[in-house]
C-alpha cells in the first residue's frame, strides 16, 4: 500500500505580478510505501536472524581442544591469569551474542512506533487539503520529539487512542523490553527497577511451532501453529533465554511490525490518503 502527500508551499509575502507566474507545475508529491517501510525491518531482523542461526550452530561444535588449541598460539594474553576456561567462556559468549541480538532487535521498537505515528499523521495532513509548510514541518520535528519523550506504555497508548494503532503482541514486546533492559544493565540480573512494585515479571513470546494433525498413521501430516509461550522471571533470576526463545523473540517483533503496519494501512484507507 502506498500514498502520495502532495504540498504546495510558497511564501505567502511574495506577491509576483501577473506577468511574471511561471507556468502552472504540478505540486512536489512524496510517495509513502509501507511494504517499502516493512521490508527495511523485516531485513534487519532476518540478518539478526541470521547471525543468531550462525552463532548457535557454531556453540554446538565448539570443543574445549579447540579453544585451548588456539589459545597456545597466541604468544601474548592482555592477563592469562584470568583467561576464562571453555565452559566459562562459552556461557559468557552465549550471553553476549544474546544481549546484542536483543538490543539491536528491539531498537527498532520505538523507530517504527514513530514511523507509524509520522504516516498516520500524514495521513490526516492531506486528507486536511492543508497548505501549512509550518504543520507539516511540525510533524516530524516538534511532534516527532514530544512522541519519543513519552513512556513506551503512553507511546502505544497515544497510537492506539488517535490512530486506532494496536497489536496482539504488545505485551510480549513489552516483557520484552522489560527483560532486555535487565539483561543489558544489571548484569543479566532481573531487579526490582524493571519490576516495579511486582515481586517478577511475566515473559511472553509468540511463536510458530509444527503440529502433527490426525490423519492416516502412514503419511506426515504437519502445520503451522502461532502459540505464545510464557513464564516467570523472579527478581534475583538470572535470565537465560532458550534456544526457541531467542528465535521466538524476532518471530514477535515481525508479527508486531505486520499488525501495527496493517493498522496503518486501514488509517491511511480510512482517511482517503491511501492510493
Amino acid at each position: 500500500m502506498e500514498f502520495q502527500l502532495t504540498s504546495k508551499l510558497m511564501d505567502s509575502s511574495a506577491k509576483p505580478n501577473k506577468a511574471e507566474l511561471p507556468a502552472p507545475q504540478p505540486a512536489p508529491t512524496t510517495t509513502i510505501s509501507l511494504n517499502d517501510v516493512a521490508d527495511r525491518y523485516l531485513d534487519h531482523y532476518q540478518k539478526l536472524f541470521d547471525l543468531l542461526i550462525f552463532s548457535l550452530s557454531s556453540f554446538r561444535k565448539a570443543s574445549e581442544q579447540d579453544y585451548d588449541d588456539f589459545a597456545n598460539q597466541l604468544v601474548i594474553m592482555p592477563k592469562n591469569k584470568v583467561r576464562m576456561s571453555f565452559e566459562k567462556a562459552k556461557d559468557t559468549t552465549e550471553g553476549w551474542v544474546l544481549k546484542h541480538i536483543l538490543s539491536e532487535a528491539l531498537g527498532s521498537v520505538v523507530p517504527l512506533l514513530e514511523d507509524s505515528r509520522t504516516i498516520c499523521a500524514l495521513c490526516d495532513f492531506k486528507a486536511e487539503k492543508s497548505n501549512d509548510s509550518a504543520r507539516l514541518q511540525a510533524i516530524t520535528t516538534t511532534d516527532r520529539q514530544n512522541f519519543l519523550r513519552l513512556p513506551i506504555a503512553e507511546k502505544f497508548k497515544l497510537l492506539n487512542s488517535k490512530y486506532n494503532l494496536s497489536s496482539e503482541v504488545e505485551e510480549h514486546v513489552i516483557s520484552l523490553l522489560e527483560i532486555t533492559r535487565a539483561l543489558l544493565t544489571k548484569d543479566g540480573v532481573l531487579t526490582a527497577e524493571e519490576t516495579g512494585t511486582k515481586s517478577d515479571l511475566t515473559l511472553k513470546i509468540r511463536s510458530v511451532t509444527l503440529v502433527q494433525n490426525p490423519g492416516p498413521s502412514e503419511s506426515v501430516n504437519l502445520s503451522r501453529k502461532i502459540t505464545d509461550n510464557t513464564r516467570t522471571v523472579k527478581i534475583g533470576d538470572k535470565i537465560v533465554l532458550s534456544k526457541a526463545e531467542q528465535f521466538g523473540s524476532l518471530i514477535t517483533l515481525a508479527i508486531f511490525l505486520a499488525s501495527l503496519l496493517q493498522g496503518v494501512q486501514n488509517y491511511a484507507r480510512k482517511t482517503g490518503a491511501a492510493s
